[in-house]
């Protein structure tokens, strides 16, 4: 398959195992909803993969949840951030805009859409400002409250926090935005940023692109489930 193709075969095919698993095991107790959904797996070509080996493995990108968590998990098993051995399916390089597209169940998480190889490229940069323009917010006009999925992007990214800010300020078509958000990093950076931790609570949003047509409801708004 071409690169096009891979990114959008493997994007659907983790946020349809993690919802699969949610339906599958349900979504009553956090722990074991989390244990349950990162234990899942597909047969894909023979190779068994769950929502992590996707993350971390194929798509070689950061995954979202650590390396201490996923050992009380599966114990005996020596996890590595990134994948030190190489996947029978891993990606030629890495897309760290993938991160705005895999969805994990929590209320956090972006909103889960249909990709194919047609444009996919634009649509992850869609996604990517799409998601920064409903999770970024300003506290008071001085702080800054940023999801942890722009930490983990900006970590494979290689960017400094300045430029994952310009980033995020570019992002916003709000002038008034625009302003406290300069506003906050022209203070000192750890005094004007706070970093949000990931969400626990069980929420999915599907993308109007997805799930809307038929009834007409207004393009990119998001259905919570």
């Amino acid at each position: 398959m071409k690169r096009e193709e891979k990114l959008a075969f493997w994007i659907n095919i983790h946020n349809a195992l993690v919802m699969h698993a949610y339906l599958a095991y349900g979504t009553r107790h956090q722990r074991v909803r989390s244990a349950s959904v990162l234990k899942a797996a597909y047969n894909v070509g023979g190779h068994c993969v769950n929502a992590y080996v996707i993350q971390s493995s194929i798509l070689g990108i950061q995954p979202h949840h650590s390396s201490p968590w996923l050992q009380t998990l599966f114990p005996g098993r020596k996890w590595k951030v990134g994948g030190s051995g190489r996947h029978a399916y891993t990606l030629e390089y890495p897309e760290p805009l993938v991160h705005f597209t895999l969805c994990s169940g929590a209320s956090s998480d972006p909103a889960v859409r249909a990709y194919t190889a047609k444009n996919i490229f634009e649509d992850l940069k869609i996604a990517k400002e799409e998601f920064i323009q409903g999770s970024v917010y300003v506290h008071k006009e001085t702080k800054l409250l940023l999801p942890k999925v722009l930490y983990y992007f900006a970590k494979d990214m290689s960017l400094s926090v300045q430029g994952l800010l310009e980033i995020v300020i570019d992002s916003v078509s709000s002038q008034v935005q625009k302003k406290w958000m300069r506003n906050c990093i022209n203070r000192r950076l750890d005094k004007g940023i706070h970093w949000l931790p990931q969400s626990s609570t069980f929420r999915y949003f599907i993308h109007a692109d997805l799930a809307a047509a038929p009834t007409q409801i207004e393009k990119n708004t998001c259905v919570p489930m």
